[in-house]
């Protein structure tokens, strides 16, 4: 029982890991595109140019007023540019 317990606790960490590590690079990667945001939650929420909510922990992003959910910084990057005023 003790073995399944310490898998368990392994993957939660490795997972917990894997949260923070992508926290951060999707921050510098909307920083690199030129891309503003506010952080809440000590980065675990950001709010990108007041119109998408984005948690990049898990990737996940909403873009305010509707209820489509979509996965992925670099989509984020694309939906973002694809929608800016020229």
């Amino acid at each position: 029982m003790g073995d399944m317990g310490d898998l368990f606790n392994d993957w939660r960490k490795v997972k917990q890991e894997k949260r923070s590590a992508n926290r951060q690079s999707s921050a510098e990667m909307l920083r690199g595109a030129g891309i503003a945001f506010e952080e809440r939650n000590g980065g675990a929420h950001l709010i990108v140019e007041g119109r998408v909510d984005f948690w990049p922990g898990t990737g996940l992003w909403i873009q305010r007023g509707t209820n489509s959910k979509q996965r992925g910084v670099q989509a984020l990057i694309r939906f973002i540019r694809a929608t800016q005023e020229t």
